[in-house]
This record gives structure tokens, sequence and C-alpha cells, in this order.
């Protein structure tokens, strides 16, 4: 779905989501109805189907825009996807400076980091990254390290969230980009791990 440019389109999804956002601070997502969303974004039933067939493509277009934020972090000029140390420290900066956002898109899909679109992305990526630096010579272990890679680095968002962004981020990440330089001695040099965990 491109991105609508019209303004007023754009307004009345932003009603819509955030309409969204406010019913679930009252009631599960599977709760609301269209009618109530609609009502609580001051539209009618006709108006959030001309924008979304079902609720649930308001959760997808959230979802959406991460998958490009994240996307756009690992074609970036300023990183690289074999320079996993610097993707880490963007995707770091893209959630700093957005958590309201984050716990919002959370708030929507508590899986967000745990399974998904977003994690299989991350998980082809390093699966990139990782088969021209690694030491492996079969897919199976391949798919298995940067699984066991991503679901840990995701994991760590997740509880952060959980707990209330209490903790540093910038050390979090840090914590993150140790633990995988670590992870991956066993299957990668020295000097190629540098090259990717900066």
């Amino acid at each position: 779905m491109s991105k609508p440019t019209d303004l007023r389109i754009v307004k009345t999804r932003q009603t819509i989501r955030n309409a969204l956002i406010s019913l679930m601070s009252e009631k599960e997502l599977q709760d609301i109805t269209i009618s109530e969303l609609s009502a609580r974004a001051q539209i009618n039933r006709k108006t959030f189907y001309r924008h979304y067939r079902a609720i649930s493509d308001v959760v997808t277009e959230f979802e959406d825009e991460l998958l490009s934020d994240f996307s756009d972090i690992l074609k970036s000029s300023k990183t690289s996807i074999f320079d996993i140390g610097a993707v880490l420290k963007e995707i770091s900066a893209l959630i700093s400076g957005n958590q309201d956002y984050f716990q919002k898109l959370l708030k929507l899909n508590p899986e967000l980091f745990s399974g998904g679109r977003v994690k299989a992305m991350l998980r082809r990526s390093l699966e990139i990254a990782l088969r021209d630096i690694c030491k492996i010579s079969d897919e199976q272990t391949l798919h298995a390290l940067s699984e066991f890679t991503i679901s840990g680095f995701l994991a760590l968002y997740s509880s952060w969230f959980d707990e209330g962004c209490r903790e540093s981020l910038d050390e979090l990440t840090e914590i993150s980009r140790k633990m995988i330089s670590d992870g991956l001695k066993g299957f990668a040099p020295d000097d190629k791990l540098r090259e990717i965990i900066s």
C-alpha cells in the first residue's frame, strides 16, 4: 500500500489510528468494533471503510511503517548490513527517538519484537551478513545462528519496554553488541568479526 499524499487522507487515517490507540487503553484489540472506533474517531463507518477494510488493516499499517523504517536503516548510506554494530546503534536511535510510537505499536501487537515480519526481516538480513564471514558449511546452522542472535536482540528491547524504559538504551545496545560479538566468536574469524560488529 503506497503512502497517501492527500492531506485529508493522511489526517483521517491518523485520526483513526489515534482513536484505536485510545480505545486500547480501555479494552482489548479483539473487543473493539468498527462502530466504536468510528465513533471515537468522530467519523462514520462509511468513512472508515474508505480507508481500511478491517481494524487489523490499521494495525498492519503501523507495522508496515516500522518495517519501512528498519529497511531504511539497513539500506542507509550511514550503515551497512555488514556492519551489525552500526545497524544496532541506528535501530536503538530510532527506538529511543520514538518511544511513544513504539509503545503504541507494542500495545497493538505485543509480539512485535518476538515474531512476525520485523523479526523475519532482521533475521534474513543477518543471514546475508553472516554468510560471507562465518565458517559455516550448512544453511541449517546459519539459520539457527541468525535466529538465536536476532531473537535475543529483540527480546532485550521487548523487555526494556516491559520494564518501563528505565535503563539507558545506549547501554542496552552496547550489551547487545557485545553479546552478539561474543556469540559469533566460535563461527567467524576475529578480523571478520571486527568488520561487522564495530
